[in-house]
């Protein structure tokens, strides 16, 4: 047993650096996105164990980035729409040449072709932007 776990560790260790490969610019930094030109939007954050989580209190996600460059943030397993039917991952391009301090506008995440504004800032911590107000009912 003991032999399985310290080969697990070293597996695992060796696994991290291929993982977080084409998401080094993002993993342990700030990843600004903003959704229209008032400057609403969010703050997310991707480590390089694949967990995901955001300053909209989204956490128990994970994200996956393809040989093709599509990054997938994929939702805790067993997460229900409010229909009952499970929530699919959500994916879209990423710019794994972005550096800390860059922008990157593109429209490779939105269904009706509205561009997001990419930012990563150095580190975590930073006061996060808010979502637009929503509309009354």
């Amino acid at each position: 047993m003991k032999k399985f776990l310290i080969a697990t560790a070293i597996a695992g260790l060796m696994a991290a650096p291929a993982f977080a490969d084409g998401m080094d610019n993002a993993t342990g930094n700030t990843v600004r996105v903003i959704i229209d030109e008032a400057g609403h939007g969010f703050d997310a954050y991707f480590d390089a164990d694949g967990s995901y989580s955001d300053s909209l209190g989204r956490t128990g996600a994970t994200w996956s980035l393809s040989d093709s460059g599509e990054l997938c943030v994929n939702p805790p397993e067993g997460m229900m729409q409010e229909d009952g039917t499970p929530i699919e991952p959500d994916c879209g391009p990423w710019n794994s040449d972005l550096a800390v301090g860059d922008s990157w506008e593109t429209d490779g995440w939105s269904d009706d072709g509205s561009t997001l504004t990419v930012s990563i800032i150095e580190g975590r911590g930073h006061d996060a932007p808010s979502l637009p107000p929503r509309p009354a009912e």
